[in-house]
């Protein structure tokens, strides 16, 4: 049977999905890229904002459309089941904590197309070793699930549980089979990394899984997700010296006002944010840090909006992800009031996407005439020319002989079109 995954949302449902496509390909399914052409169809959902939703719902009317059997999961089915269940087409809602029986269920499917909709259980079960696929040049290995933090917009704490850890073993264990499989990079990811180990016992911490990483598998470079500020200690940031740990770190700040970084739960306020970037920066100059930033936070007035702009100004950062607020069933924001209206977030998400182009563009300049250690990713359309990211989260299309995809190499950057280098591959 031809078996379709799309995935919607973070690098976590990006790993779940590698693991679910690993355990099929094991039971002899054939996984195809387009619902079109696919019997089964696995759509894993993602609810961190309400178009997320909508998207979710779209792609699964999509594929119900083409004539295929259509199984839902991830978070959005674990939050709503009932609300996916009634869309026409599909045939199983699986909540979080079951998918890593999806193998099981889609041999379970009724023949006779009839809907069955599972009870979505909590999502707190335990991490299981991770599954991977080699149709891709860097893999994701997610090493922790879950959240025990209470950001007043967030449901994915409700979505994903409390925070627990994958073993050590088993962390080894899977570094080793993507290494096996060709894997020069390896992306650790979870809803919060920065917890890892805690609830493991004895205790262990990620500054330990990371620095074990290093130093047995010093072939693979190793690039950490996001992390909050307080949890970028001096031991793990001295970790950064290595040659196989990216020199990029993610840490999102939300807001640039104290009073919605408050309102928010965040733990922090702006001025110890700007203390553990002024930190890194000075340990590591040429750092890839990137940020997450809200827009429209109930209550956010003007004066707390242009705090933010000027607060990303002074920053050193080399990208933003923003986000506009979105109202999120069964979360303390949800029912707060000076709920902002929708043009105005409209407009001030592109202010600040303006200030992101001009942080890019920033940063990328000042890497021309250097040389940045890659991966290559694809072959570009682009004649000659393949995709590659560096170990400083920088975009290139990468020139040169023999240049094969999933290559670790040193290029030397000739050009930048203000969104991504060029670069030429050294011998």
């Amino acid at each position: 049977m031809k078996v379709s995954i799309q995935t919607l949302g973070c690098k976590v449902n990006q790993s779940e999905s590698a693991s679910i496509e690993g355990e099929l390909l094991k039971n002899n399914y054939e996984i195809v890229t387009s619902v079109d052409n696919a019997d089964i169809c696995i759509i894993n959902t993602c609810t961190v904002t309400a178009k997320s939703d909508y998207q979710s719902r779209q792609l699964i009317r999509k594929s119900a459309r083409s004539g295929a059997k259509v199984i839902v999961t991830g978070c959005y089915a674990q939050l709503r089941p009932d609300d996916l269940a009634d869309i026409e087409g599909v045939s199983k809602v699986i909540g979080n904590s079951d998918k890593q029986e999806i193998a099981d269920s889609i041999a379970d499917l009724n023949g006779n197309g009839e809907k069955t909709t599972l009870k979505v259980t909590g999502p707190g079960l335990p991490l299981a070793k991770q599954y991977y696929h080699s149709t891709r040049s860097r893999a994701f290995l997610k090493i922790q699930d879950g959240c025990n933090r209470s950001c007043t917009y967030c449901s994915v704490r409700l979505a994903r549980g409390k925070s627990r850890s994958l073993s050590i073993d088993d962390i080894l264990s899977s570094a080793s089979d993507m290494e096996m499989a060709g894997y020069r990079e390896i992306v650790l990811t979870g809803v919060h990394i920065g917890s890892y180990g805690l609830d493991l016992r004895p205790a262990r911490s990620l500054t330990g899984i990371v620095n074990k990483l290093s130093r047995l598998f010093p072939e693979v470079r190793f690039r950490l997700s996001s992390l909050a500020p307080g949890e970028i200690n001096p031991a793990l940031l001295a970790l950064l010296e290595r040659d196989n740990i990216c020199s990029h770190l993610h840490i999102p700040m939300q807001s640039g006002s104290d009073n919605i970084l408050k309102a928010m739960n965040r733990g922090y306020d702006t001025s110890t944010y700007q203390q553990v970037i002024n930190r890194i920066i000075k340990k590591y100059p040429d750092i890839s840090i990137g940020t997450d930033i809200i827009v429209g936070f109930p209550g956010e007035t003007d004066e707390d909006f242009m705090n933010t702009m000027k607060f990303v100004d002074i920053m050193p950062f080399s990208y933003l992800h923003v986000f506009p607020y979105s109202r999120r069933p069964d979360t303390q924001a949800f029912s707060m009031e000076k709920q902002v209206n929708a043009d105005i977030k409209k407009e001030r998400v592109k202010m600040l996407i303006e200030s992101g182009k001009i942080k890019k563009y920033t940063y990328l300049e000042r890497h021309l005439e250097s040389t940045l250690n890659v991966i290559v990713e694809t072959k570009s359309r682009s004649h000659g020319f393949y995709s590659a990211i560096s170990d400083n989260y920088i975009k290139l299309l990468v020139s040169g002989d023999r240049i094969m995809t999933g290559n670790r190499l040193d290029v030397r950057v000739i050009s930048s079109t203000g969104s991504y280098l060029t670069a030429q591959a050294l011998k």
